[in-house]
């Protein structure tokens, strides 16, 4: 029940049941503050609140005539006198007009009486802020203050909540939620659909007034209702020099105390952003609200319009200085400052064409006006990022030789800094495109050399190392140095993590799941490249170049464990992400996993013709050694598919330093010739462990064809088979077996065998689950609902005792059903 000059509730009017429980528990203390700057609706919540009230609530708003001792006491008895009439509390009331008159009259109400003080601002400093201190500090029984202030008053209400005393409410409490927020637009606006709610309710971020405004005024643009309030009520009330301080600072997103120094001119901004935040509820820490904010910069550009870009110069210097790069370019645009930009491209900016903010990246670059391209060494460097992301790559060797003319008789520091960036996009863009590995590993080496002599060339130095060791390691892997290879991506992969560069870190991710593939490690292959898929579904970047690798080092690992389906999504997949013009690599790569499932698949033709095609688009350029023996291997296997062992022999007999498979395919050839099986033995004992299997069964099997009587080459034969069948159960490794007709050599033993066997489509189903692909993806492959799969999925890991999709593919590789 609500008495008195209580201001009527604006309606429609949304009830906000948890604040109103707040206010209950707040008058069984002495005093509740709601204390927060305007258009928080203080007012309209406490009145809503006294109005639902079935006690009394007295209520008195404040003006400048309650100042003085007999205006505010005699404004205190009218109101409690509203609240009561004469008649229900006897020789109560009367002419009140001080302090003691005052104490008297709220010393014995027949129960705890709650005196509404709205707009306390009105009187502080006030001689009757000295009256009320003194009622607050005696604690009449029979009344229980609530105060309404946009401004801390100068009250003792220093009593913690806990204590009994202070009840104190702020802008963080009486901010909207989003369900508070949705429902009163919805009020505001009946039949407002959810879409449109949220454009109204995420500007004013939980303000109510600002929620109100926007939502009243649908179909035009709330901003210069908005803006008028905020200027007149907010912005209005502050000095010139805050005005001043305001304005400046809006030209950033956030503005912590460091940089608002910068910005203002001057010290002391951290106070000024603590008394802001306390005032208004519309400074939060470092950051204004949305809505103020636009109406500070719209005041800015009204008002100081000349000072415009020399703030934004000013925090694009700030932001570089604390390596928050896309704010500093951001700001260096915006102010106009090209060539501070382009600096800060070429001494920062690299780190982000490999980051998840790539985008905005490039976004600043086209900022640049063209003329301005050619003209310097670093604004030819934005020009070949800008052709990188553009795709434009043949665009790139003769950019890079005019950022290489301009760069003569520069001082040396600044030649070193900016031919550093030069040499590491040539790295990272032509020679990895044209496959030119040795160049590439050389290029690489040489910025490794230089940053090791002069750490300090460059602020981003440590990104630029991991970049270089990475793109270094790539190379050495092409150029058949894997051990190197492994080392400098391992490095390059631990370092670029530690610099938060996850997008370079996921090409070193995929091509350490290449190499774990060619020393013949089915395992870490996969966990690597599932490891970079991981990385790149977080990063929402699976169709990028970084993980082409991770996609074909997981094709050829479906390959060897028979699963062709998932061995052509895969495929198809990597084929999807390869850039264009795509690396020479790996676009090779991606034709010889096409040969490897044509040899799986027994289609020589499909081979020999995957092989001419590989050979094409090898290119003149390619200079790759592991690719040249890994063609000539292809090339072996379909010899011996065509029954030509001697083409093998001779292909592979003078190679130096064969490989593990290039053994195997050796021994392959000297078996079908009629010799002996030592080489073979010499790769069963090895650390290729894919190798092993496949010399294992050869050894097997060929024991097997002779009908050895030796017992010792029988006993050979029959430790080559069981540990073939040990690795191949170790790494998931199926298609030798059945290729080379040796699939009884892993046949299950009794015991082994599932007490309720899988149905036929349950097989097809669980051939899918050591793949990266999700239930959805492997409904789309079998062309029925995923609710189907998630069916079979249940059934499966019911029937192999597993709880989870691993232990599942775990159990059914020990069961020799993968």
């Amino acid at each position: 029940m609500s008495t008195s000059d209580q201001p009527a509730i604006a309606e429609p009017h949304l009830i906000r049941p948890r604040l109103h429980g707040l206010l209950d528990d707040g008058v069984q203390r002495a005093v509740t503050l709601i204390r927060a700057g305007p258009g928080w609706g203080k007012t309209t919540l406490a009145a809503a609140w006294a109005a639902r009230r079935p006690q009394p609530v007295a209520w008195l708003t404040l003006r400048r005539w309650h100042s003085t001792v007999p205006g505010f006491c005699s404004g205190v008895a009218a109101a409690l006198q509203a609240a009561f009439p004469p008649a229900s509390v006897p020789g109560r009331f009367g002419h009140v007009s001080d302090e003691n008159g005052l104490r008297r009259l709220c010393g014995g109400f027949g129960q705890p009486v709650p005196l509404v003080l709205d707009d306390m601002q009105a009187i502080d400093g006030s001689p009757a802020m000295r009256v009320l201190a003194a009622l607050i500090r005696r604690q009449p029984a029979g009344l229980r203050f609530v105060l309404l202030s946009r401004t801390e008053p100068d009250l003792p209400l220093h009593v913690p909540r806990s204590a009994g005393g202070l009840f104190p409410l702020s802008a963080a409490d009486l901010r909207f939620d989003d369900r508070e927020s949705a429902a009163l637009v919805t009020l505001l606006r009946p039949g407002a659909v959810t879409a449109a709610t949220g454009v109204v309710t995420g500007p004013a971020e939980g303000w109510p007034v600002g929620l109100r405004l926007a939502a009243l005024t649908h179909g035009s643009d709330p901003g210069e209702e908005i803006g008028d309030y905020l200027t007149r009520e907010v912005i209005g009330g502050q000095s010139a020099a805050v005005r001043r301080f305001l304005m400046r600072t809006s030209i950033v997103d956030e503005v912590p105390p460091e940089l608002a120094d910068v910005l203002a001119g001057g010290t002391g901004s951290r106070r000024v952003l603590t008394l802001l935040e306390g005032r208004t509820g519309l400074v939060t820490g470092s950051r204004y609200h949305g809505q103020l904010r636009a109406e500070l910069r719209r005041m800015l550009d009204r008002e100081a319009p000349d000072e415009v870009a020399g703030l934004h110069r000013r925090a694009a210097r700030w932001y570089a200085g604390a390596r928050m790069i896309p704010e500093a370019m951001r700001h260096a645009a915006d102010g106009g400052d090209w060539d501070y930009l382009s600096r800060l491209v070429v001494v920062l900016g690299p780190q982000l064409s490999l980051s998840p903010q790539r985008d905005t990246f490039a976004m600043m670059l086209r900022r640049i006006p063209p003329e301005l391209l050619p003209t310097t060494a670093e604004f030819v460097v934005c020009a070949v990022m800008l052709a990188v992301f553009a795709g434009d790559i043949r665009a790139v060797p003769a950019l890079i030789d005019r950022a290489r003319s301009l760069l003569a008789g520069r001082p040396p520091v600044e030649r070193q800094a900016v031919g550093i960036v030069v040499d590491l996009i040539e790295v990272c863009t032509v020679l990895r495109v044209t496959g030119d590995m040795p160049a590439m590993v050389a290029a690489a080496g040489r910025i490794l050399d230089q940053l090791r002599a002069e750490p300090r060339t460059l602020p981003i130095a440590p990104h630029v190392r991991a970049v270089a060791k990475i793109n270094k390691g790539v190379a050495l892997l092409w150029t058949l140095q894997l051990e190197d290879a492994r080392q400098h991506l391992s490095a390059g992969l631990a370092e670029a993590r530690d610099l938060g560069m996850p997008i370079t870190a996921i090409t070193a991710e995929s091509h350490l799941a290449l190499i774990a593939y060619f020393r013949g490690s089915l395992r870490e292959a996969e966990r690597r490249a599932c490891e970079a898929y991981a990385q790149a579904e977080a990063l929402d970047v699976t169709g990028s170049i970084q993980v082409t690798a991770a996609y074909l080092a997981l094709a050829l690992v479906e390959v060897e464990r028979d699963r062709h389906v998932e061995a052509q999504v895969l495929l198809r997949n990597a084929q999807r992400s390869v850039a264009d013009p795509p690396e020479a690599t790996l676009a090779v790569v991606s034709v010889l996993v096409r040969a490897h499932l044509a040899l799986a698949l027994g289609d020589v033709a499909a081979v020999a013709a995957a092989l001419r095609q590989a050979r094409e688009d090898a290119g003149p350029s390619l200079r790759a050694p592991l690719l040249s023996r890994w063609l000539n291997a292809v090339q072996c296997e379909i010899d011996l598919a065509n029954g030509e062992p001697a083409r093998v022999v001779e292909r592979l007999g003078e190679v130096a330093g064969p490989s593990p498979a290039e053994q195997v395919l050796l021994g392959r050839a000297h078996l079908a010739l009629g010799h002996g099986t030592d080489d073979l033995h010499q790769v069963l004992t090895g650390n290729d462990p894919f190798a092993a299997v496949t010399a294992g069964i050869a050894i097997a099997l060929a024991a097997e064809a002779r009908n050895d009587s030796a017992r010792g080459e029988a006993v050979r034969g029959t430790a080559a088979a069981a540990r073939a069948v040990a690795l191949a159960d170790q790494e998931g490794i199926i298609r030798p077996f059945r290729v080379l007709g040796a699939g009884h050599l892993r046949k299950p033993e009794p015991d082994s065998i599932l007490a309720e066997p899988l149905t036929e489509r349950e097989i097809e189903v669980l051939q899918f689950l050591p793949s990266v692909l999700t239930a959805s993806e492997i409904a789309v492959e079998l062309a029925v609902s995923v609710n189907t799969i998630k069916a079979h999925l249940r059934s499966i890991y019911r029937k192999l005792g597993a709880a989870r999709r691993r232990e599942a593919v775990t159990r059914a590789n020990n069961l020799n059903l993968l």
